[in-house]
């Protein structure tokens, strides 16, 4: 317990400047964090080359590691939005926000309706400024999963509430799902690994645990998936891409799991078209083809 409270004191000191500098600074204190990191970072960064050699089998070994190294520093812009959070107002949105295409449309297409909206995302970009955004401009809610560090939980929670959003933690489904059924919009980021209860869907071409609960919940309450993602491109701007996905409906399916399947591969296409376009921004730490489907399981331990 001592050492978790160490570590929240050492991360709100690294917080201070986020508070009062400039935004284009903040980018660049966050880099500079990264950098500071990055010597000791052997391991995950490992992690991250084999799944961007795995996911682009086309690319040849300079652009992997060109790619992993940029991803690294892209961390930076991540610790950036996290820390900046509270002071992202209209004015910053009206700065430094940039909508792709038809975004706006999108969405407005997808409010229209006036039924609930799952705003889901996958850790592409800067997933914590979409939670910003869904707070502040969707004036929506979103799931939000507990940090082993309890003191680093409680301060960082207040850090996202600081938009307004209403936080559902994860084991409050049923919450999210009432606030759904009243035209709510709830945020996920929804492609870690889900383990053996997930549903294995293609993901860059290898099967990938994936969590049932944006399609499951969207189907239960009759909601659109509508994906976001929110990439930072040159001068501090961030580029906003919004999809409508349209309203989940499980009648017309053989039966419900058959449904979550055909809107969570949708979903997932989806986010996967949207990290090709900037591989370099997604967060390929993550273990996401940890879980192996059970006939591949079985497969493995007769040939052993």
């Amino acid at each position: 317990m001592f050492g978790d409270f160490l570590i929240y004191l050492l991360i709100l000191g690294f917080s201070v400047p986020f508070r009062i500098l400039p935004y284009r600074w903040c980018l660049g204190y966050g880099k500079f964090l990264a950098g500071l990191l990055y010597p000791i970072s052997g391991k995950q960064r490992r992690i991250a080359a084999d799944n961007i050699r795995q996911s682009f089998p086309d690319k040849d070994e300079a652009w992997v590691k060109d790619t992993t190294r940029k991803n690294w520093f892209h961390l930076g812009h991540l610790i950036a939005d996290s820390f900046y959070g509270p002071r992202m107002n209209q004015k910053f949105y009206d700065k430094y926000l940039v909508y792709e295409g038809d975004s706006r449309d999108q969405e407005a297409k997808a409010l229209e309706r006036g039924n609930g909206i799952i705003c889901n995302c996958g850790h592409l970009g800067t997933w914590e400024l979409l939670v910003q955004y869904t707070g502040r401009i969707l004036k929506g809610g979103g799931i939000y999963k507990k940090l082993s560090n309890p003191f680093v939980d409680r301060w960082y929670k207040k850090v996202r509430e600081s938009s307004g959003i209403e936080l559902f933690e994860v084991e409050e489904s049923q919450k999210a799902i009432r606030y759904l059924r009243k035209g709510g919009r709830v945020g996920f980021v929804s492609d870690q690994n889900a383990g053996q209860s997930g549903i294995f869907v293609d993901f860059f071409g290898r099967p990938a645990s994936t969590f049932r609960g944006p399609a499951l919940m969207a189907g239960l309450t009759g909601s659109n998936i509508v994906m976001y993602s929110a990439i930072h491109k040159k001068g501090g701007k961030v580029h906003v891409k919004i999809e409508d996905l349209g309203t989940v409906d499980f009648k017309g399916f053989q039966d419900r799991e058959s449904a979550i399947r055909h809107y969570t591969e949708k979903w997932v296409k989806a986010l996967e078209s949207q990290i090709r376009s900037c591989p370099e921004q997604y967060f390929w730490v993550h273990r996401r083809w940890k879980t192996k489907p059970p006939e591949a399981t079985a497969t493995t331990a007769l040939s052993s």
